[in-house]
């Protein structure tokens, strides 16, 4: 009995000894916010994506409040995006516009969302897809204010002559997606869904590359609906722009 009991002293003793390194972690020792800052920013340029989402995160935990934080923000939602995360670099700007809705780097802020969103249409599923009319454009569409928000407040910016560019681009892009949906009902005879679309295409991206066959699938569908005066209207339209039938 007094062996057994001088066995659990020894033990409780050595536990009491070693406690430190048995029950806690040990912790990493906390740098100056200008070191951190430093290694997300060398992790960005070496396209250690992940290891700069963590950098920035463990910047903003330590150091949650001034400049070196605001800037960590943007940072980390550029990573973020950079990550194939669009949802979190989104969710990260839409923070910062709202903390900070008169900062100087909003001009940044406005691009790096609309990039991120942009980016989330692009997805393997866009193979599997059979029906257009499924797909989500909702994200093209957002994009597209982002940068058009960005061009109205900050058109001297150096971010809105691509933001200009990008702008085409999105609008042809919606326009197609519309023209996918329009021919999916030409394809099933569903005259009236068809007329409907490629008019939406002309009311909305006029001067698109899409609005010639627009205009064909008008005039098409009006003459198998057998609406005759205004499948004629549009043919007069096709003249005037030489679009043939």
């Amino acid at each position: 009995m007094n062996k057994t009991y001088s066995l659990i002293l020894l033990l409780l003793l050595l536990q009491l000894l070693g406690g430190c390194s048995i029950f806690s972690k040990e912790q990493e020792p906390t740098r100056t916010v200008e070191e951190y800052f430093q290694r997300g920013h060398e992790a960005l340029n070496d396209g250690s994506w992940d290891l700069a989402i963590k950098e920035f995160e463990k910047l903003r935990s330590v150091y949650p409040y001034g400049s070196w934080s605001e800037q960590a923000s943007l940072e980390l939602a550029y990573a973020y995006y950079r990550n194939n995360e669009p949802q979190s670099a989104v969710r990260e700007v839409e923070e910062f516009i709202r903390m900070y809705p008169k900062h100087a780097r909003l001009p940044y802020a406005l691009y790096v969302k609309g990039i991120a969103r942009e980016s989330t249409t692009r997805s393997f599923l866009d193979n599997y897809i059979s029906d257009p009319s499924r797909r989500d454009s909702e994200p093209l569409r957002q994009a597209y204010q982002d940068y058009l928000t960005l061009i109205q407040r900050f058109p001297n910016s150096e971010y809105a002559n691509d933001a200009k560019l990008r702008l085409v681009r999105l609008r042809n892009s919606l326009a197609r997606h519309e023209m996918q949906v329009a021919e999916f009902y030409v394809e099933r005879q569903a005259w009236l869904a068809a007329a409907k679309r490629a008019q939406y295409v002309l009311e909305n991206y006029p001067q698109t590359p899409s609005s010639q066959r627009a205009l064909q699938i008008m005039s098409q569908s009006y003459d198998a609906l057998g609406l005759k005066q205004s499948g004629d209207e549009v043919k007069q339209v096709m003249n005037l722009n030489n679009v043939s039938r």
